[in-house]
């Protein structure tokens, strides 16, 4: 395959060739800089510090914006604000080394979101709280239950009265999942018969 040359353009020198003129869009303005809480300067030894708005005037600042935030995260005004008075008390020892105030803040809050919602799912997989020994003995199907074998039984404790799914049964018993689907099927069939 060769190469086509244009004759004019091969003759032309570099600097004399036709240069089609572009028109050079316009830059959009950039927005001014936000102000940023830390301040950089230079220390009395010559190296750049860092120094950090104080916590209060950072507190006082941001905490209604953080509170919103939150609230979207953890869907309570209780717990939202609880996250992110959390989130001050955890960064107030940090605070000294903290170079961005803002981005360091809405990380400590979001992570203090994550922790109030592995709370929930932990409290929502826990069974309810200790019942008395009288209130036990009225329990018609808790007395059903019991006289079930002892795989069946424990099968059926795992997944109705601590919410367990079938691998975290299976782990928990050391049987495959498949034998905990059925298992819970016959424990299934034998309560419907006992309790019809």
């Amino acid at each position: 395959m060769s190469a086509h040359i244009d004759p004019l353009i091969a003759a032309c020198p570099a600097a004399a060739r036709p240069v089609a003129s572009r028109p050079t869009p316009a830059r959009p303005a950039r927005p001014a800089p936000r102000p940023d809480p830390a301040v950089r300067g230079v220390g009395e030894d010559g190296q750049d510090v860092f120094v950090v708005e104080d916590i209060e005037a950072v507190y006082r600042r941001m905490y209604p914006g953080l509170v919103r935030m939150a609230y979207l995260l953890v869907d309570t005004q209780e717990l939202a604000e609880e996250a992110v008075q959390d989130a001050f008390a955890k960064a107030y020892s940090k605070w000294s080394r903290v170079q961005a105030p803002e981005a360091y803040m809405r990380t400590c809050v979001i992570n203090a979101c994550r922790r109030v919602q592995r709370r929930r799912k932990l409290v929502r997989r826990q069974p309810d709280p200790y019942v008395e020994h009288g209130e036990l003995h009225a329990d018609h199907i808790a007395d059903v239950v019991r006289t079930l074998r002892t795989p069946m039984k424990e099968a059926v404790v795992l997944r109705y009265y601590l919410q367990l799914s079938d691998p975290e049964i299976a782990e928990a018993l050391g049987i495959a999942v498949g034998t905990v689907k059925s298992t819970l099927h016959r424990a299934r069939a034998l309560l419907k018969k006992e309790l019809s």
